[in-house]
């Protein structure tokens, strides 16, 4: 576990030169071999002999977080100016377990202690876990292999950020008993059907159940109130002799809040009842307690207080641990809350697709499919801690939903609730509609497509708030009427859902509340329709940034679909903007620049060829409704403005840079200049916006010609703008060549010059996801083409 520091690199291997080499370089290094980083020993001029070969890094600095050597910065490869009596070297402490694979966490390539990606060393070599079969027993013996008490969750879909390299392990399946990873039932070493997008990971921790749980009584809320524990079956009070913040954490943290907010004494929240036992005195805690049990104190039972110098505490942010079980997979199963100290389930009573969404969203999936009721994926045991969970959809943590008491219920685990959860974000606007059986295309009995299948809506609960939803999605303006009792004719097949209960301003059905796929008490007579109203506009731009972009989707035959490609240009993109109401379309990208639509949607149109001047896409030469060549990944797309095109650009002439100079704008095919009568910060601001620059700068509206007298034409005079106009020809000015000006008068500006702020995401203060800010604009990234070590 010492010696000179060498990397294979390019079929070959080479050394470290020592400039700067230190304790943190020698970290690194050291986890990297799977050695113990700590009291790690940096030491230079090739004390273990001099290297062969190339010297492949100098000027190391690592921050410490960094899984790879090659991670930290560098002058970049085989760049120095050393020679190899300086190379590198280490001395790394003898192995701390008798692991033969020892495991370590990640987040993106940062070492993490209590989450992360999922690596294992094998044959000298670092790689990742695949997902299939990933499951808790196995994240289990991950975490206790770092020296945890237990697991919180175990990851899939490479969570925390995709590794490089080895893929070592796939199909693990584990009891939860075994010593290390490596002893559980896996594929062979190094034998996988994955890429790294499935890449494993854990969330582990030190919270072990207890046999002494606590609660609070005799608050305004949940949050606050007199300190009881359990000890023996028994429920009893603390004394607050020595009761202080350290004290109150504990008990917070043990309840699943955040924080301690204030420490209550003398009986506050309503003494005990004089039958009660004290079980507590004189609690000393240092606030890094598991439990109030963990504590320092008199013993049980043994104190010198009476009920009036009952404890209490005042906590606050409740955060909720919750997990789903016996699923098939990571996505699903009965939903778990970890609460005082213990794992309980929750009642299916008012249980739906809202609720089921917060705990998806919590666990870091996109979105719910399900709800489901019933004990769906088997009967739990022990606590039911929630019953009558209502929440709105849009929480980021289950404690945010209307709850009552924990442990209040009136159920058995035979209505355990679960979820069933997706990573496919756009699942939802996957989901179509259709109308069948009205007199009109604006009315009918409502359908949706879901698994593959047609089926109908039932009307429990069916209001004008849902149909406005449907009639909305399926691109009308509002709805007049929610209809029942299946007037517009009985469905077959599926009843897909019920108790529909929407807001009216959801984009899609399926963002309402509603009990969960196929679950239903319903029969067809009671099949759901509606009637619309408003102009049904056939062509919407889909998954764009902004409502002016996105993939074109033409509504034929019931059915939304996408557009082809082939042939697709800014004329054909011109028709669909105008459709929408837009003034032109400035971009027509294809290959689904703004995804491509579900593998099992249609494709409407191909070959399309318009010359720009059509009311409908539909007017334009294409191919016949659904024939066509192609595959998603053409689908095209659109970019629209409502600011029209310019005939009579503007340019800064003589200027020190390109914000600032002499205004000349284009007219009948020359240039020419504009005179300063009437010139403000409104027509310079103007001038500066249609060149792309934020605005003009402080004093920088500038008169009698302050770049050099122009030549030829005097094209504007009198100009009056409004400073909201895109060009400068938009504003009141008298016809161009008009004026009564000479060229002394021309006008000029110093504009705001554009600027670009940086950033590192997702890492530590020195590594991260380059993000940069344009004329604040908002923060995006960078894409990595090119993208090298000088960069």
């Amino acid at each position: 576990h010492d010696g000179r520091v060498e990397i294979y690199i390019q079929d070959q291997w080479g050394t470290i030169c020592d400039d700067g080499w230190n304790s943190i370089d020698a970290e690194v290094v050291c986890r990297q071999l799977g050695l113990p980083a700590t009291g790690a020993v940096a030491i230079a001029l090739a004390h273990y002999g001099q290297g062969e070969g190339p010297i492949v890094l100098d000027d190391v600095e690592c921050t410490g977080l960094e899984a790879y050597i090659t991670d930290c910065h560098h002058n970049g490869y085989f760049s120095h100016n050393c020679i190899h009596a300086e190379d590198a070297a280490v001395q790394c402490l003898a192995p701390t377990t008798n692991y033969l694979h020892p495991v370590r966490l990640l987040i993106n390539n940062s070492i993490s202690q209590y989450e992360g990606r999922v690596e294992i060393l094998y044959n000298g070599t670092w790689g990742s876990v695949c997902d299939d079969s990933w499951g808790y027993s196995d994240a289990q013996v991950v975490c206790r292999m770092l020296g945890f008490e237990n697991a919180i969750q175990a990851f899939g879909y490479s969570e925390f950020g995709k590794a490089k390299g080895k893929i070592w392990l796939d199909e693990v399946q584990c009891v939860g008993t075994e010593t290390e990873l490596g002893d559980c039932i896996h594929l062979a070493w190094g034998t996988h059907d994955c890429q790294h997008y499935e890449d494993a990971g854990v969330s582990c921790t030190n919270y072990v159940q207890t046999e002494y749980p606590v609660r609070l009584r005799g608050g305004s809320n949940a949050a606050e109130g007199r300190v009881e524990v359990e000890y023996n079956g028994v429920w009893g009070t603390v004394c607050d002799d020595f009761w202080d913040i350290h004290d109150a954490t504990v008990v917070c943290h043990q309840l699943g809040y955040r924080v301690a907010t204030r420490v209550s004494s003398n009986g506050e929240f309503e003494s005990g009842d004089s039958s009660q036992p004290i079980w507590l005195d004189d609690v000393e805690c240092t606030g890094e307690e598991s439990f109030i049990s963990d504590c320092s104190s008199g013993g049980w039972g043994t104190h010198d207080c009476s009920h009036y110098e009952d404890a209490g505490v005042v906590c606050e942010g409740l955060d909720l641990v919750i997990r789903l079980v016996n699923g098939s997979n990571l996505l699903e199963g009965n939903v778990e809350v970890m609460y005082n100290g213990t794992w309980g389930t929750i009642c299916d009573d008012y249980w739906d697709i809202l609720d089921a969404r917060v705990v998806c969203h919590q666990l870091g999936y996109d979105d719910a499919v399900s709800a489901t009721h019933s004990a769906q994926f088997g009967q739990g045991t022990g606590k039911i801690w929630l019953d009558d969970v209502a929440c709105l959809g849009t929480e980021t943590n289950l404690a945010e939903c209307s709850l009552p008491s924990f442990g209040s219920h009136n159920c058995h685990h035979y209505e355990d609730a679960g979820v069933i959860c997706t990573n496919d974000h756009n699942h939802a606007a996957n989901v179509e509609l259709r109308l069948v059986n009205g007199s009109l295309p604006s009315e009918g009995r409502v359908e949706i497509y879901y698994n593959g299948e047609w089926g109908t809506i039932c009307d429990d609960y069916w209001t004008i708030a849902d149909a406005t939803v449907v009639c909305r999605q399926l691109g009308y303006q509002s709805a007049t009427e929610a209809i029942s009792n299946a007037i517009f004719g009985e469905g077959t097949g599926h009843i897909w859902l019920d108790d529909v209960n929407c807001y009216g301003t959801e984009e899609n059905i399926t963002q309402c509340s509603f009990i969960g796929w196929g679950e239903n008490n319903c029969l067809h007579s009671e099949d759901a329709g509606v009637r619309c109203y408003g102009t049904f506009n056939a062509v919407r731009l889909v998954n764009g940034n902004s409502e002016t972009e996105g993939r074109v989707e033409v509504f034929y035959n019931g059915t939304w679909g996408s557009v082809c490609d082939d042939s697709w240009d800014i004329q054909d993109a011109n028709v669909v903007c105008k459709m929408l109401g837009y003034v032109r379309a400035v971009d027509a990208p294809g290959w689904s620049t703004f995804g491509d639509t579900p593998a099992e949607g249609y494709i409407w149109l191909d070959d399309v060829e318009c010359n720009g001047d059509e009311e409908s896409i539909f007017d334009c030469q294409h191919s016949p409704w659904g024939e066509h060549n192609c595959i998603h990944v053409e689908d095209a797309s659109a970019v629209c403005t409502n600011i029209p095109t310019n005939p009579y650009p503007v340019r800064l002439v003589d200027g020190h840079n390109d914000h600032e100079g002499r205004v000349e704008i284009y007219y009948n095919n020359e240039w020419g200049t504009v005179c300063d009568d009437h010139w403000t910060t409104n027509e310079a601001n103007v001038v500066c916006r249609e060149l792309g620059f934020p605005g003009v700068a402080d004093g920088g509206a500038l008169k009698e010609a302050q770049f050099g007298t122009g030549s030829g034409h005097i094209w504007l005079d009198e100009i009056q703008c409004e400073g909201s106009e895109y060009f400068l020809h938009q504003c009141n000015h008298d016809a161009f060549g008009v004026n009564d000006c000479i060229h002394s008068e021309d006008a000029s500006v110093i504009c705001q010059p554009n600027y670009l702020n940086i950033t590192l995401k997702g890492g530590n203060a020195s590594a991260g996801r380059v993000e940069v800010n344009y004329n604040g604009g908002g923060w995006g990234t960078v894409c990595d083409d090119f993208w090298g070590i000088h960069d």
